[in-house]
């Protein structure tokens, strides 16, 4: 049965470095094998891969008897995804392509009850234990994680007041966006990318939040921790599976 308390969200909170994977195979077996190593969390994505609903519950029912957490990043910033995605269990979540202190807001709304929020109501779902779950309702606010994702130059406007938002516990950067949108697409380690994402991890630090980011190779990853980045994705399962199925025809020759 899904845990009831979300210990990943209190980790988003200390000083402690979480190191996680891209998980866009859609297969529970492939994130079942990977839960096997060390990792802190894996992010099962929505928006560019093709995990549905129905993928994404079988990825989280593999990963509650594992020590991974799993973050699911959703397609698009919907209230109805939202709920559906909660309702399936679903606590950890990173909002992509976030542009507006107002966007954030409206997405904190669409993972609370009212009247603090507009989350439809039900207690049937994978979330509540099927209706067994006794104060689900009044503790299912308290369990959800956001993460808010900055990719464009516009959203920089806007770090300081998302990340004053208290229930936001992540302020996430994504290089390929952020490139793409200084004029440099594909450029994800040049030297104005990098250095506009350690400005921005240094802001997010500096109001008390942890900063993430997606890092295109190790040595990225190793430069945006020594910025400040604590939540840091540094590979994914299609990558792995790719580079080292031609590494092996490679080393044949």
């Amino acid at each position: 049965m899904v845990c009831k308390i979300n210990h990943f969200r209190a980790r988003l909170h200390s000083d402690d470095r979480l190191i996680g994977m891209w998980c866009s195979l859609s297969s529970p077996t492939a994130v079942e094998l990977l839960s096997t190593i060390a990792y802190d969390w894996f992010l099962l994505d929505m928006e560019h891969a093709p995990n549905e609903l129905p993928d994404i519950v079988s990825q989280l029912r593999v990963l509650d008897s594992s020590g991974v957490a799993p973050v699911v990043r959703p397609p698009c910033n919907d209230r109805v995804l939202i709920k559906r995605l909660l309702d399936a269990g679903a606590k950890n979540l990173l909002f992509p392509n976030v542009q507006s202190v107002e966007e954030a807001e409206e997405i904190v709304r669409s993972t609370r009850y009212a009247p603090q929020g507009v989350r439809g109501v039900s207690v049937s779902g994978r979330a509540a234990w099927y209706g067994a779950r006794a104060g689900y309702l009044q503790e299912a606010g308290d369990e959800i994680s956001i993460g808010i994702q900055i990719e464009t130059l516009a959203a920089f406007e806007c770090i300081e007041p998302i990340a004053a938002l208290p229930e936001v516990d992540m302020v996430f950067f994504g290089p390929a966006d952020l490139s793409a949108d200084m004029g440099l697409l594909g450029q994800t380690d040049h030297a104005d990318v990098r250095a506009k994402i350690q400005e921005g991890i240094s802001r997010v630090r500096a109001c008390g939040k942890m900063a993430g980011v997606l890092a295109p190779h190790v040595d990225a990853a190793k430069f945006y921790e020594a910025a400040g980045a604590r939540f840091i994705g540094i590979g994914s399962d299609l990558g792995c599976l790719r580079s080292h199925a031609q590494k092996l025809l490679n080393d044949m020759g």
